[in-house]
């Protein structure tokens, strides 16, 4: 009785199995084991094959831009060896132009906003605080090297 609860278990255990709406999608970046599939501007999933035990989650949820909409073919996701970036272009209605995002992550679980440009020194840095802080100041500075 107890392996076959067991075993139910497992088989309905969702995080075991690539999601349905990522089974026939290309990922949008691959970085060793693991495969990342942006969601329009909604978030950013991860399929991870860890020795052959394959897990999925949703990684991070991007805030929502009230009277807005994705341009999808703007959206980027990149890897510098160091950080995971994501770039989101959004469109209020009735207005042109992209509002460009940028997020980023070093682990996958901790992430930043970038919130603008600030000087220190006379150098031109950019300025990241973590996602979901209402704080106006940085946590992280970056130089930005012309």
């Amino acid at each position: 009785m107890w392996l076959f609860i067991a075993l139910l278990l497992i088989a309905c255990d969702k995080k075991h199995t690539i999601p349905e709406q990522l089974q026939n999608k290309q990922p949008d970046l691959i970085i060793d084991n693991a495969e990342f599939y942006l969601n329009s501007c909604q978030s950013l999933s991860g399929v991870f094959n860890d020795a052959g035990k394959i897990t999925s989650r949703v990684i991070v949820t991007f805030p929502t831009r009230l009277m807005s909409y994705c341009s999808e073919e703007r959206t980027q996701l990149s890897y510098d060896g160091t950080y995971l970036t994501v770039k989101l272009c959004r469109t209020a209605f009735a207005a042109g132009g992209c509002g460009l995002e940028r997020y980023r992550s070093k682990d996958f679980q901790h992430w930043q906003e970038y919130i603008g440009i600030t000087w220190v020194n006379n150098e031109q840095h950019e300025a990241w605080r973590q996602l979901g802080s209402s704080s106006t100041k940085a946590d992280e500075i970056n130089k930005v090297i012309p």
